[in-house]
């Protein structure tokens, strides 16, 4: 089964933060991460990622993320990127001067 999907989290006046994701007969794409500079470092990123995690692990599977930051696109705020996804259990596996492409294998721990 192949599907597209979105998570969409109302914070209150207007603001959502967003996760849209697709799954392919093998492995999940995390296609966007949208939460809004206010609501920024509160952990709403993290909620909604680890949804998507349970899920690809319920399934037996990976997750890629191309990640590149809006904005500034500077080494460091590359890196801080990285080092975000790290914490997810992502592995970067090929890295460029604005994107860095990562994926997340199978667990079978449930966050």
């Amino acid at each position: 089964m192949n599907i597209s999907g979105e998570i969409k989290w109302f914070l209150g006046d207007g603001d959502y933060a967003l996760l849209k994701f697709s799954e392919s007969g093998t492995s999940f794409s995390l296609d966007i991460l949208m939460v809004p500079s206010s609501h920024r470092n509160k952990g709403v990123g993290s909620i909604m990622i680890n949804r998507l995690l349970i899920m690809a692990d319920s399934m037996s599977k990976d997750i890629f993320v191309s990640a590149r930051p809006i904005g500034n696109n500077s080494e460091e705020t590359l890196r801080r990127l990285v080092r975000y996804y790290e914490r997810f259990g992502f592995e970067a596996y090929d890295m460029g001067l604005t994107t860095v492409f990562m994926v997340r294998k199978v667990s079978n721990t449930v966050r």
